[in-house]
């Protein structure tokens, strides 16, 4: 018995470092470039060449993760791959998870199949696989995006919060076989490009292993989206740079003049991981392009009264013209710690003493639109899922 519950204890932790975290997994690519890496996994299938047909219209290259036993069924197609420069990776030769768990079976499975890639079924691992891998001279390739295309959804819901939750070196996991999954892309595919984005292959895009901070950042991500979908926070614009996501609520305080607690006001939310990466003067300059993104809003709800946002960030935030003010010891401590927690999680910082307490920063409507006068109309969806996608 207590053998038993030692061997899914190793299981069990096994799966949590290396899956759910993805820790040493290559899972994103850099954070600065607008490349992103579309994969699909479980082909070939019926539906390949209609996938070749539309990555071929759009002049777009990507990366195919194969079952063995359904490549030895369809060489033509795996030729066919191969002949319009997409990547192809090892997904095993079987997808059939369960038996994964019996080392012997695991191996044979990994080993089949050449790739520099293997992606292993529902990104599952057992104790053994980064050892087998290791061993193999292959590297584990997950994700960083889902695209939930095996879920009974609405492929304009799916293309929805691809678009919304896509970022600049994600890797989006896709699969060869659902038809909503082409569906899918022929509405998000020509949307991603029309907003910058560039999709590559797996090599092209140059994945990174996750390190510590990185895998509890994949990890953290889904809590993101139900936070987003519970308190209906919109993207100020859908670009690979737009750094803002606003959230509609009355005005917590402290009372500012002309602008009392329960004024009608947007909450600024910084896109983090979006801004990780870039240098000061970038971050500087997206930032006032995604504040014209964020106006445009603004301009389009005449009820809100006010933008504003809490973090040590906020005294940084006067050179766009914002007004500051200390908060309220409470609030201020909360604020602070949690701005410290977010700069070490996607910047492997600290606050700097001097800068370390958090503040106010806002802006009134009447500010905001003289300052930021926006270029296009606000017409970012909202927060995506909302009553269809259930939490990851």
């Amino acid at each position: 018995m207590e053998l038993a519950l030692g061997v899914l204890l190793v299981y069990g932790l096994a799966d949590l470092l290396f899956r759910f975290l993805g820790l040493g997994a290559y899972a994103h690519g850099s954070r600065r470039e607008p490349k992103v890496a579309l994969t699909f996994d479980d082909g070939p299938s019926e539906r390949t060449e209609a996938l070749l047909a539309l990555l071929r219209r759009h002049g777009v290259r990507a990366t195919f993760f194969l079952t063995g036993e359904r490549a030895k069924a369809h060489p033509h197609l795996v030729a066919a791959l191969k002949a319009e420069g997409h990547q192809v990776e090892d997904h095993g030769e079987l997808h059939q998870a369960l038996r994964l768990f019996l080392p012997w079976v695991e191996w044979r499975h990994m080993a089949q199949n050449p790739g520099r890639y293997y992606r292993p079924p529902h990104g599952l691992h057992t104790p053994f696989t980064r050892l087998f891998a290791r061993r193999l001279g292959k590297r584990i390739a997950l994700w960083d995006l889902e695209s939930k295309d095996w879920l009974p959804l609405s492929p304009e819901a799916l293309a929805e919060r691809l678009l919304y939750y896509l970022r600049p070196g994600s890797v989006v996991l896709l699969h060869d076989g659902p038809e909503r999954t082409l569906r899918l892309l022929e509405i998000a595919l020509p949307q991603m490009l029309a907003l910058g984005y560039r999709p590559v292959t797996l090599d092209e895009l140059s994945p990174r292993p996750l390190t510590p901070r990185l895998a509890l950042l994949r990890a953290l991500q889904g809590f993101e989206e139900r936070y987003n979908r519970k308190h209906r926070v919109e993207r100020a614009g859908l670009g690979p740079f737009d750094l803002f996501r606003v959230e509609k609520k009355p005005f917590p305080g402290p009372d500012l003049p002309g602008f009392p607690k329960g004024t009608l006001a947007l909450e600024l939310h910084l896109e983090s991981q979006r801004a990780m990466e870039l240098s000061p003067f970038e971050t500087i300059r997206h930032v006032r392009e995604s504040l014209k993104k964020v106006a445009a809003k603004v301009a389009a709800d005449p009820e809100v009264r006010l933008v504003y946002g809490h973090s040590y960030l906020a005294q940084g935030s006067r050179l766009f013209g914002f007004h500051t003010v200390p908060l309220p010891p409470w609030p201020r401590l909360v604020a602070t710690v949690s701005s410290a927690w977010f700069l070490w999680l996607y910047r492997g910082e600290l606050p700097r003493w001097e800068r370390a307490w958090a503040e106010l920063g806002y802006l009134s409507r009447e500010e905001l639109l003289r300052r930021f006068p926006p270029s296009t109309p606000a017409s970012p969806p909202p927060a995506p899922g909302a009553g269809q996608s259930p939490p990851p």
